[in-house]
């Protein structure tokens, strides 16, 4: 029969967790001062909710820079909606620039038991980065956005040594959003505002041109539409018409680009905002307790491993015995 050989009997151990425990508490209190040192951590939370309208036909009339916010294909599971590019847009890094390079106003602490001191400067100096590339990674872990797959939900969070500054980096984010989203959305209705304002200055200068040689065809023939010359009439009718064509054209150009800077103003996606970002009062992390628990938990384990190991490498190392 194969066994491991046992422990040798002075071997008691009970006795063996003495020291062990010794070292984990040392290591507690040693872990439970560092923790005490660090400084609280912060975190603020908004949350967006999804597109819950649909069109009497079962499909959104939205179209654009978002994904249309059909019905989930499956119960349960929202895979499209606006969301998706919202997620997207706030890990971009133009909104990480506007973000970094903004300044804050915020009370702050240095360590746990340190002066509460005001603050101003940039997201950029609170991360003592030297550049916008080098905050980026941070920045990441500052400001975190999650997507929940069966709501749609979206939930951006960020958490600082500052309740202050946590509240205003997630309301920046999301003042950011609705400016990008404003920006892209209104895009072609600015481009087609543009364009039809460009045309309409042409049309205009075309208007006035015909305009004026009227004017002066009708100072040269001021009885032209009973004029006995049929050649003088048909001049005269042909200016007249196409005078009044190209009035109609100005009219219509006009109206055009009232429409399309109708649209640009209109065609914007609305946030459904369910929280707009809290003032944090109580701390989030650090966890105090599971430092100091894991701390004593690994002293005590490396402990016991080291002062046993010629025991511990003796039974592993045994061979077969009657």
């Amino acid at each position: 029969m194969l066994a491991f050989r046992p422990l040798h009997s002075a071997f008691s151990f009970r006795a063996s967790l003495r020291r062990p425990a010794l070292h984990a508490l040392a290591a507690g209190v040693l872990a439970a001062a560092g923790a005490l040192a660090l400084p609280n951590r912060y975190r603020s939370e908004a949350r967006i909710l999804s597109d819950t309208g649909h069109s009497g036909g079962g499909s959104s009339l939205r179209t654009g820079v978002w994904a249309p916010t059909a019905p989930p294909e499956v119960a349960g599971n929202r895979e499209e909606g606006p969301t998706i590019i919202y997620a997207d847009i706030l890990k971009s890094r133009r909104l990480a620039e506007q973000l970094l390079l903004r300044t804050y106003k915020y009370r702050c602490r240095s360590w746990r038991w340190g002066p509460e001191q005001a603050l101003r400067g940039t997201l950029l100096e609170y991360l003592g980065a030297a550049s916008v590339d080098r905050a980026l990674g941070p920045l990441k872990a500052l400001l975190v956005v999650q997507r929940d797959l069966k709501s749609g939900l979206l939930t951006i969070s960020a958490e600082t040594r500052s309740p202050g500054l946590s509240q205003q980096v997630v309301q920046r984010a999301v003042a950011g959003l609705k400016e990008i989203l404003v920006e892209l959305s209104q895009a072609p209705g600015v481009d087609k505002a543009r364009f039809t304002a460009d045309r309409l200055r042409e049309v205009q200068a075309k208007y006035r041109e015909l305009e004026t040689g009227f004017q002066r065809f009708q100072d040269g023939n001021r009885n032209w539409e009973t004029s006995m010359v049929p050649n003088l009439r048909f001049q005269g009718n042909q200016l007249k018409g196409d005078l009044e064509l190209w009035r109609q054209v100005v009219v219509n150009l006009t109206l055009s680009h009232e429409q399309a800077l109708l649209e640009a103003q209109n065609d914007t996606q609305t946030l459904l905002l369910m929280d707009t970002g809290n003032l944090p009062v109580e701390k989030s992390s650090p966890a105090r307790a599971f430092i100091v628990f894991a701390a004593m938990c690994a002293a005590g384990a490396g402990s016991w491993v080291t002062l046993n190991r010629a025991t511990l490498r003796a039974s592993l190392t045994a061979k077969e015995y009657p």
